[in-house]
């Protein structure tokens, strides 16, 4: 439901706040970020409104030829005017005293409000940002010089005392108004966890770069450059102690061959506290391989934002623990229940050089050398780069991220696991992994809303928690175990969630408040294409927090339903099929199917072109809750078997020990993917330059195994003039002024009424009743329904 692709007429024009690289760069002085920024900033903020007002005179034809456009173009007026989340009011079916977290938790707002820092469990370790300023015009000189910025009484210093609690880590970090903004080195952290062995911090961090693209907003992606090099490892050796650097460990870059043997792939230096230990973080996978192995031209371009390489949208990296800490980290040790704090914390330093725009090959790391440019001219050259003496400036005079608290592994954070739940899960050893416990055969991942906008702030779909319990109740049905629910509410309300509904599932359902807001709510056909960042971070911290300890993980939204097709009464016979083949990830098509008119409310007609953005009568399509989502959608456009002919997009069930990088649809990076050729060959695959899709990723067969129907809300301004488009008339028309009919009329099985193409009245046939949903699933949800919240079916009456 949240990954809506709409075409809309207008092409919108986004106007954007000033910002201006380097030093000079500006925030808007009622910016909460604005009281840490140069004060020059400031000035020139004020400037940049001032030229403003005087060059109004001079635009004043231009911005009433705007105005006129905007007042023709609905969708132009509700873009531009509309803010993010207008028009969200979840519809509440479930009492607040059934569980709403509304009660029990801090709204996303309150989350935002720093209490006093004496008030913080750990007042001398208070999550801290400093910020460095940059200059950009270093970056033009070679080799590269010592960073003139780099001094402790240049940073800016920003504290976040508002995060004192482990258990509440994800709704109290600052994601919506993160330090990333003013200094782009430092990433945009969504979420940051031990993994289940306590060998790593693990970060989920979202590329900032992405959310502002279009070509009015050039300085902005200018000013966020340092983004893009947070993805491209630097290689860096140690000093020793006779090189000067006393007795704080200093570091200088090198080449792949002089680097320390943990610092040949690496960008960010990890200092653990209190014990001062530092250690050099790890990509989760390779950006420039993973570019070089989609055929990509480059990895990154300067003028381009990128959005249209999923790889990186998301940043992935973790920090090895120091041996000596890991035992009480993965044992949970390290967290006070008293006082839901930790005692063990870590730094993060961002090593700083300018990125590499350009092909991947210019600069791989020596397990791809082979690969590397055969015109080594074309090389990156380390030395000719940054030059063969370029230390890093000391800890204390760079910006970073410090006091990053370090927490309990996932499981015991929000599934209660003790420590000694499996001992032989988690004893100590030196010569074996520790293998992660399972805990469930088949999971999904949600990131939903009670309440939410569509793309372009065009439409708000207010039923969350109906939909939500229906499809927990559904894909309980047909094998789904477990459900980890990131509940994105907190983005849009303060007053509703989807706890009542998680509530009603307690074994089942593990409940993740996730308030951060996606960057970028635009459509996906302007200038500046929209960014969910938020679901994006959200699916990879499911991916890393619980898929170690699943099997299989089913990737669908709230309003898309699997469906067992053949022999199959449910999923996990598909899966034992699946596993049997070497079948690691299996995609579906995604294509919307229609609400049946007989299974939705009376249509009462709007005749308002302001509503219907259209001179045709409109309507607010409803299905009544007598009618699951399911039965009232139980009409795909296609028959089964033919989706994928014509599909837009897909989902899947793939492994999460085999998959690196999801990204909503896609199976973005794998395991065999990472290898290099010889590598690869030894999998028992033939090399090809191309190493997408993958060997062991397939299509689902619609009509042996499962097929995918999804049920999309269909917004009011989708009905303008439907008696139009629905009527067998308008098939008469070349196809291009035809429109679409939104209202499911099913085919007939009689042959002789399917070939009248329409039913008596007139109105024409356009969707496929799936039968095995209508004969078996429906009734079978029901009932899984009437168990579980028999308040909700009083409401049905």
């Amino acid at each position: 439901m949240f990954c809506l692709v709409v075409a809309y007429v207008a092409v919108v024009i986004v106007v954007t706040r000033n910002h201006i690289v380097g030093e000079d760069k500006s925030y808007h002085e009622d910016s909460p970020l604005a009281a840490h920024a140069p004060e020059a900033s400031l000035k020139s903020s004020r400037k940049n409104r001032l030229d403003s007002v005087q060059d109004a005179g001079r635009k004043e034809q231009q911005i009433e030829t705007l105005a006129e456009k905007t007042k023709r173009n609905p969708f132009r007026r509700q873009h531009l005017e509309n803010p993010f989340g207008h028009g969200v009011a979840p519809d509440v079916l479930l009492p607040k005293d059934e569980g709403d977290r509304t009660d029990a938790e801090p709204n996303h707002l309150a989350a935002k409000i720093d209490p006093p820092p004496e008030t913080h469990p750990s007042p001398d370790f208070i999550l801290k940002a400093f910020l460095e300023p940059s200059s950009l015009d270093e970056w033009t000189r070679k080799p590269l010089p010592i960073r003139s910025q780099a001094k402790q009484h240049n940073l800016r210093e920003i504290s976040y005392p508002r995060l004192n609690s482990c258990s509440k880590l994800i709704q109290q970090w600052p994601v919506d108004d993160t330090p990333a903004d003013i200094d782009p080195f430092l990433p945009w952290i969504h979420d940051v966890f031990p993994t289940h062995d306590g060998a790593y911090v693990q970060f989920v961090a979202q590329n900032k770069r992405r959310c502002k693209t279009g070509n009015k907003e050039k300085d902005i992606m200018a000013h966020m450059q340092p983004q893009v090099a947070l993805f491209q490892h630097v290689p860096i050796k140690r000093l020793s102690k006779d090189d000067g650097t006393a007795s704080e460990t200093r570091y200088r870059l090198s080449s792949h061959e002089e680097a320390d043997p943990d610092g040949v792939v690496t960008r960010f230096i990890c200092r653990f506290k209190p014990s001062m230990e530092e250690t050099l973080s790890e990509f989760n996978f390779d950006y420039d391989w993973t570019a070089l192995r989609k055929r990509y031209k480059n990895t990154f371009s300067e003028d381009d934002g990128g959005i249209k390489s999923i790889h990186t949208s998301q940043l992935l990296f973790r920090c090895p623990i120091p041996k000596a800490l890991q035992n009480d980290i993965r044992l949970g040790r390290s967290v006070d229940p008293k006082t839901d704090w930790t005692k063990y914390f870590v730094d993060l330093i961002p090593i700083r050089t300018p990125p590499r725009y350009g092909p991947p090959k210019q600069f791989l790391q020596p397990q791809y050398k082979d690969f590397l440019d055969n015109n080594v001219t074309a090389r990156f050259d380390p030395e000719h780069e940054w030059g063969s003496q370029h230390i890093l400036p000391a800890i204390k005079d760079s910006g970073r991220w410090e006091n990053i608290p370090i927490c309990q592994p996932s499981l015991m954070t929000y599934e209660n696991q003790k420590a000694d739940e499996d001992l032989s899960a988690l004893i100590l050893s030196t010569t074996h992994a520790i293998e992660p416990v399972k805990k469930h055969r088949l999971v999904s991942c949600i990131w939903a809303s009670a309440g939410y906008t569509t793309r372009g702030n065009r439409f708000a779909i207010n039923d969350g928690q109906r939909r939500l319990l229906e499809w927990i109740s559904y894909n309980k049905v047909i094998g789904f175990d477990h459900f980890y629910l990131y509940d994105n509410s907190g983005a849009f309300s303060n007053d509703t969630s989807l706890k009542s509904v998680a509530d009603l599932f307690p074994d089942d359902v593990t409940y993740i408040p996730w308030p951060s807001q996606i960057c970028n709510n635009n459509p996906n056909n302007v200038d500046s294409v929209g960014e969910r960042s938020s679901q994006y971070a959200a699916e990879s911290s499911c991916r890393l927090r619980f898929g170690p300890h699943v099997d299989w993980i089913g990737q669908f939204d709230i309003d898309e339903y699997l469906i067992p097709m053949g022999k199959h009464s449910d999923v996990l016979s598909l899966l034992k099929e699946l596993e049997a083949e070497d079948t690691r990830i299996v995609s579906f098509g995604s294509w919307r199917a229609w609400p049946r008119r007989a299974f939705i409310d009376e249509i009462v007609e709007i005749n308002d072109p302001e509503i219907c953005w259209h001179n045709e009568p409109c309507f607010h399509l409803q299905i009544p809750l007598k009618h699951t989502m399911l039965q009232a959608y139980n009409c795909d456009r296609q028959p089964p078997g033919q989706k994928k002919e014509v599909m837009p997009a897909e989902k899947q069930l793939y492994r999460p020990d085999y998959v690196l990088q999801h990204f909503i649809h896609y199976s973005a990076v794998t395991t065999l993917s990472e290898k290099n050729e010889s590598e690869y060959v030894k999998e028992g695959m033939v090399w090809k330059p191309r190493g997408f899709p993958d060997p062991r990723q397939r299509f689902g067969d619609e009509l042996s195994e499962a097929l995918m129907i999804h049920t999309k809300a269909v917004a009011i301004q989708d009905t303008s003039g439907w008696q139009r488009m629905c009527h067998v008339d308008n098939l008469k028309l070349p196809r291009r002024k035809q429109g679409l009919c939104r209202l499911g009329l099913p085919w007939p099985k009689d042959p002789a009424m399917a070939a009248q193409n329409g039913t008596k009245e007139g109105w024409a046939f356009n969707c496929y009743v799936n039968e095995k949903v209508e004969a078996q699933l429906i009734p079978k949800l029901e009932e899984s329904m009437r168990q579980r919240a028999p308040h909700f079916f009083d409401l049905r009456q």
